[in-house]
């Protein structure tokens, strides 16, 4: 078990052309492609944001923000979570049909432009894992079809607005198809310190950088629970994010790693 911000111990309280490859021509006028960006280009772009390294092995690469002063975590579990009845009460519990789309309105509440997707295992993996699930998606299909340099890597998958719903799909299928960690992703954006990981156990874990995204996230979390209160000793009185936006615990990592793809 590796879930809730990540104490970052195996278990802990919740855990262009050589570059980007372009899928134009299996997308409708309408639609933006979605693109494979280089793994190492990717990280230049998301390290300055936060992204490092919290938890990394020969199958694994687990994601993380860099700590301050305004860093918090939001826990989300689903209701069937194999743990749910000794999760902490500060961990929101949601319908796992939820979690995904949960996560598509946090993206979309916090006006992001690009969200970049790297699979805590490789794109094989995580290619088999929802093959059946995603089989009538024909933007994903076209996606599947054309990496085949990408699936021994887990470079990048860059998504913007055009194009969130095929990444709502997804997640719904990584959590109903998913069986390991190895099919687990990460979600991080340029721009905003902010990282969200989703496991196929049934785990979210939105990180944040700064007060107000942590704000923006419990706003979407309350409409959909009707409260998203927390049992946080930590948490501020005078904010109301604070009641679910607990700070970032002390997690195992190795500062400055370097992720290997």
């Amino acid at each position: 078990m590796y879930f809730l911000c990540r104490q970052r111990a195996p278990f802990s309280w919740f855990r262009m052309l050589q570059t980007v490859r372009s899928f134009q021509g299996r997308f409708s006028p309408q639609e933006s492609p979605v693109e494979f960006v280089s793994f190492d280009d990717a990280w230049r772009l998301l390290r300055p944001f936060g992204a490092e390294v919290a938890h990394q092995s020969e199958t694994e690469l687990r994601l993380s923000l860099t700590e301050g002063a305004q860093s918090s975590c939001i826990d989300i579990a689903s209701t069937d979570h194999a743990m749910a009845a000794k999760l902490p009460p500060d961990v929101i519990r949601l319908d796992r049909t939820q979690l995904a789309d949960t996560v598509e309105a946090i993206i979309h509440k916090l006006h992001l432009t690009q969200v970049y997707l790297i699979p805590v295992g490789h794109w094989r993996q995580l290619f088999e894992a929802v093959a059946e699930g995603m089989a009538t998606n024909e933007q994903w299909r076209a996606i599947d079809s054309a990496a085949t340099v990408e699936l021994n890597t887990r470079d990048a998958l860059l998504f913007v607005p055009a194009n969130f719903h095929i990444l709502r799909d997804l997640i719904r299928v990584v959590l109903t198809a998913g069986t390991a960690p190895i099919h687990g992703i990460s979600l991080a954006t340029v721009g905003s310190p902010l990282l969200i990981e989703v496991m196929p156990a049934g785990e979210v874990v939105v990180f944040t950088g700064r007060t107000d995204l942590a704000h923006v996230v419990v706003d979407v979390l309350q409409h959909r629970t009707g409260s998203a209160k927390s049992a946080n000793p930590n948490s501020n009185p005078n904010s109301s994010a604070d009641s679910s936006a607990k700070p970032s615990p002390a997690r195992r990592k190795t500062p400055g790693t370097t992720p290997k793809n």
